[in-house]
């Protein structure tokens, strides 16, 4: 299957951008294919997927030209229908490297690094304010999470708002591709709910993952299909209607390196991060705003 000619696409002002964008043939039901193992300080275990979550299929190559063509971003980019990638400045590398985030070998560790050096730590949020209100349209932004995930996770992103108080990694259950809900909405609004500005502050190259529709085209290709009318498909279900009748609909794979951001409309487009094939932690930051280049 190909991918369509008018959905969410990339933007990026770093050199052959898309030598290293790669996609695949779709995903598939997480009990159809093995999953990769976490063997890393005192854990080992093979993560726990919800029971309709779909992974991405691990055969991955290069774009096409005509692939390329289809996600280069326009002259009408936005906040909205467009994926941005680029290095963050020198002056956040110097500060994020006092930090020493790059030294925590456990997610508890994150905070700890905030909490030990609070005048480096109030640089850090002065220094964020100000390089994002250059991609922030004049409207508010504000910071949402700092934190981490082990690595060699397919596919990383989990509600551990069900988890019990005390929960261990090994508890959490991988949602698999999905859409965010930050924002209580309907599908044909989750474009006006802004995108996010994530940051690798680990010291290894981690993955964001995202098939290139908007929540309303996955919606209309439903139901020129099976018919679905918008009463019974939401927020909650629309990614798993849309897997189980488009597998083959192809996800793309996009590096994040060390010190590079990614903005991504994460309401409006299904998506995940991963780490497979890392061995030390991931670590990013967050922020939610209506951000743009």
């Amino acid at each position: 299957m190909e991918i369509i000619q008018n959905g969410i696409r990339l933007h990026s002002t770093l050199d052959n951008f898309f030598d290293e964008v790669f996609i695949n043939s779709g995903t598939i039901h997480h009990t159809k294919q093995e999953k990769s193992k976490v063997n890393y300080l005192d854990w080992s275990f093979v993560p726990q997927y919800e029971d309709d979550a779909y992974m991405v299929r691990r055969d991955w190559r290069k774009l096409s030209q005509n692939e390329i063509k289809a996600l280069t971003a326009n002259e009408q980019r936005n906040y909205y229908n467009t994926i941005y990638v680029g290095d963050i400045p020198d002056e956040l590398k110097t500060i994020f490297d006092a930090l020493k985030f790059k030294e925590c070998l456990r997610p508890d560790d994150v905070r700890e690094c905030m909490k030990r050096d609070h005048d480096m730590t109030l640089k850090l949020s002065n220094t964020m304010q100000k390089y994002l209100n250059g991609f922030a349209n004049e409207k508010p932004f504000h910071f949402h999470y700092i934190g981490a995930n082990l690595p060699n996770i397919d596919m990383v992103a989990a509600d551990t708002n069900v988890l019990p108080e005390g929960y261990g990694e090994e508890d959490k259950k991988c949602m698999g591709i999905h859409n965010d809900g930050a924002e209580p909405t309907t599908i044909h609004a989750t474009y006006k709910s802004g995108n996010r500005f994530t940051i690798n502050l680990g010291k290894e190259t981690r993955y964001f993952l995202y098939a290139n529709l908007s929540l309303t085209q996955a919606f209309n290709m439903l139901k020129k299909k099976i018919g679905i009318s918008v009463l019974h498909v939401d927020l909650y279900n629309i990614s798993k209607l849309f897997f189980r009748h488009f597998p083959e609909y192809p996800v793309i794979k996009i590096p994040q390196k060390p010190y590079q951001y990614y903005i991504a409309p994460t309401d409006h487009c299904f998506h995940d991060g991963s780490t497979e094939g890392m061995t030390a932690l991931d670590v990013l930051m967050i922020y939610f705003g209506k951000f743009q280049e």
